[in-house]
């Protein structure tokens, strides 16, 4: 059995991640389904396998508008899942996605039964919330070019450097315009920092792309 990437699943016991594949409900899901929906009580902890989602959040306009993007290793609602709560926001599928799924009630009964699966779901709950912490501190105290580089860097993450959201997603994400991000995308294409596609934005310069989210550091 290959190991899965990602938080969840780095450095996982194989006898583990045998367990939970053993245990676990695998589920597919094609680009624009939604893996769940605002408000469904929050019954089960799902684990990405493959492919990657859109968090988004009806704005007061009515418009989706994206508030995360997530790839494997990420477990979508689970701070709602272990906390009694409903699910906050929907993850729809940007790509093929795969899923583990586990009731609520074996979700708990196997954190309570390992120390090493507690700790790594409670990581990435920390790791989660710190972002939105760092992110509402960026769109209050920095420049929008230095929120979309510190976006881009964020979603594109090494070795592959590249993330399939739309500027749309990524204006969403750094709290500006379309085009805003256009007009800067436009400029660190011409100075070889990024190569834009129509859905997919690629890192060509991660370390001049660093200088730009966090110039006095660079």
């Amino acid at each position: 059995m290959s190991q899965p990437s990602g938080p969840f699943f780095e450095n996982m016991p194989a006898d583990l991640l045998q367990e939970l594949h053993r245990t676990g409900s695998l589920r597919t899901f094609a680009p624009g389904e939604t893996l769940f929906y605002e408000e469904d009580r929050a019954d089960q902890l799902l684990a990405i396998i493959e492919g990657r989602v859109r968090v988004w959040r009806t704005s007061p306009r009515g418009a989706a508008m994206t508030v995360h993007l997530l790839g494997p290793g990420a477990l979508p609602g689970a701070a709602a899942v272990f906390g009694g709560m409903v699910y906050p926001a929907p993850p729809t599928a940007i790509t093929d996605v795969r899923t583990l799924g586990w009731p609520i009630e074996r979700a708990e009964n196997m954190l309570q039964e390992n120390a090493w699966l507690a700790s790594s779901v409670l990581k990435i709950i920390a790791h989660r919330n710190e972002e939105m912490l760092q992110r509402l501190h960026e769109v209050s105290t920095q420049p929008v070019e230095q929120r979309v580089a510190r976006t881009l860097l964020r979603v594109a993450p090494e070795p592959a450097n590249f993330t399939p959201a739309t500027r749309q997603e990524l204006a969403e994400l750094s709290a500006t315009t379309l085009h805003t991000v256009s007009r800067i995308i436009s400029r660190w294409e011409a100075d070889g920092l990024v190569d834009a596609g129509r859905r997919r934005i690629r890192i060509a310069d991660r370390s001049g792309l660093a200088q730009r989210a966090d110039p006095v550091c660079g």
